[in-house]
């Protein structure tokens, strides 16, 4: 008993923390608050950047990889927005969500689907409302994906909170953009009760929730703009911005006309006229790509390294460098075969951080990492002692900010739709379980329906509701469906060979350390691993 206690101190952290417990834990934390920016990107896998082998021009992004400490084993716990956005805020797995949506769709006692359907809670604490009631200046800048569901799945509806405009409505028009600008400002009051103090240039969720073609369209330029705006109002005091960009989520910024050769007068507030002027133009864009040998198609991943520098260049010229913590990171891999899969190309993201004085230039950690574990060492660096009960996952490490190479966690979790995973540094095991409505069906040969009409129907039900993105995932992946997966991350860091049958020990010590995990998960069954 004492052993097995011991393993699951080791493998499983705590779910609440004593008021001083990261502090008490972190190593030297600088006399005054440190800054925090933190980039969260959409889309990119962790072998998506040109340092990386990316086919993409990104000199900033190497830049600030030389200049910073770069996490070559990070992970998200969740490969789709609403999740992984939650623990990189709240330091929990979004399993563990209390919020309006997911408990409709999941009361206690039943099994969990996690997917787009995880809010953060208004009744729970979160890193920013934590900063907040301790001196920091807090902003939000970007897409949400993260509170008020309900909201989207009625915004082109007459019942809605918000305004009405066609689709193909004409926001130069002022009566129909002095709608768009109420819309989003109804969005930005909604998000600051989470722990905002400065809230613009919002998107409620992906570009198409704006519900107008016109202003289906990415616009980086009005992002960093608001960016610029909160680091001017905030200079003076510690802060903590949350900046989080469309790029790379569709409508594809591939295709131009979604992008660099859109009208960067349309933002997400509606037509602004003036425009903005934070960024080297979008010509200047395309050009720089060419001449650097990349097609025209790749040329937002430029764009958004010219955002990632303009922001590094701001903190420069307010004389703010030493004091201020940069991070750059994904919410999950590409659709191509990662997203909404539990596969190294959905979990495995690129993280930088930058902080001169502090980061040694060049440093890399390869170690396991995953997004819960960004919020305790946030609070483990800025300081904070007097902490309310706050309920969370992840670890801190901050010693591995500070240089040390120590190992931080032996195992990640990992959970999307109807499967769970346990990583390790060489294995990953994934387990398929059905509720036990769905199992019934499928012992009773009955078929699903598939994205594409006119398609076969299939003998499982995809992984999560969202049809699309199961079937271009399952479609890239042939070990999908099936319900007990091994792969050795060593010799096969595509997980293209499923060596499950052939390793019973080491399915046996996996498998108990996943059933660990998900018995810390109250209420929430998942077939033969929860008591």
């Amino acid at each position: 008993m004492f052993l097995r206690l011991l393993i699951l101190l080791v493998f499983v952290a705590p779910s609440a923390f004593a008021p001083s417990a990261f502090a008490k834990n972190s190593a030297k934390v600088n006399a005054k608050k440190p800054n925090i920016i933190f980039i969260l990107t959409d889309d990119i896998s962790w072998d998506s950047l040109n340092f990386l082998g990316g086919n993409v021009h990104t000199p900033r992004l190497n830049e600030m990889a030389e200049q910073g400490l770069y996490l070559s084993d990070f992970n998200v716990t969740s490969t789709v927005c609403s999740p992984s956005r939650y623990s990189y805020l709240t330091g929990r797995y979004a399993g563990q969500s209390q919020g309006h949506s997911f408990m409709k769709l999941h009361p206690k006692g039943t099994q969990t689907q996690v997917e787009n359907n995880v809010e953060i809670e208004p009744h729970r604490w979160n890193i920013a409302k934590i900063l907040q009631q301790n001196g920091y200046k807090t902003g939000f800048v970007g897409k949400s994906h993260i509170v008020n569901h309900q909201w989207l799945k009625t915004l082109s509806k007459s019942k809605s909170k918000f305004e009405q405009y066609s689709k193909k409505a004409d926001p130069k028009d002022p009566q129909v953009n002095a709608k768009m600008q109420r819309n989003h400002q109804k969005w930005v009051e909604a998000i600051k009760p989470y722990g905002f103090d400065y809230v613009d240039g919002i998107y409620g969720a992906n570009l198409r929730e704006l519900h107008n073609e016109a202003l289906n369209v990415h616009n980086l330029d009005w992002s960093v703009n608001k960016v610029f705006e909160f680091l001017e109002e905030s200079k003076d005091q510690p802060f903590y911005l949350y900046f989080s960009t469309t790029l790379h989520h569709g409508p594809t910024p591939k295709n131009n006309q979604f992008s660099l050769k859109a009208d960067p007068r349309m933002t997400g507030e509606g037509f602004v006229e003036q425009g903005f002027s934070d960024l080297p133009s979008r010509q200047n864009v395309l050009m720089r790509n060419k001449k650097a040998g990349r097609k025209d198609n790749m040329a937002h991943a430029l764009w958004l390294d010219d955002g990632v520098g303009a922001i590094i260049d701001k903190v420069k010229e307010l004389k703010l460098e030493e004091d201020t913590l940069i991070i750059f990171a994904s919410d999950h891999g590409s659709y191509r075969h990662g997203k909404t899969t539990l596969y190294d190309y959905g979990m495995r993201v690129p993280l930088i951080m930058r902080w001169p004085g502090t980061i040694k230039p060049g440093s890399k950690y390869d170690g396991l990492l995953a997004n819960i574990d960004i919020v305790p060492t946030l609070l483990d660096i800025t300081g904070v002692e007097k902490l309310p009960k706050y309920e969370v996952d992840g670890v801190s490490f901050r010693e591995v900010i500070d240089g040390k190479n120590v190992k931080v966690r032996d195992t990640v979790y990992g959970e999307m739709g109807y499967g769970r995973a346990i990583k390790t540094k060489y294995w990953k095991y994934i387990a398929v379980r059905y509720p036990d409505r769905i199992q019934n069906k499928i012992d009773k040969g009955i078929k699903f329906k598939p994205y594409k009409e006119g398609a076969p129907l299939l003998d499982h039900p995809y992984l999560t509701r969202n049809k699309h993105l199961g079937h271009y995932a399952s479609a890239k992946n042939p070990h999908y469906f099936e319900p007990d997966q091994l792969y050795d991350l060593s010799s096969d860091p595509q997980e293209n060979t499923n060596i499950y049958a052939t390793n019973p020990e080491t399915v046996k010590s996996l498998k108990d350390k996943l059933s660990e995990w998900l018995n810390t998960f109250e209420g929430r069954p998942f077939g033969e691993f929860t008591k």
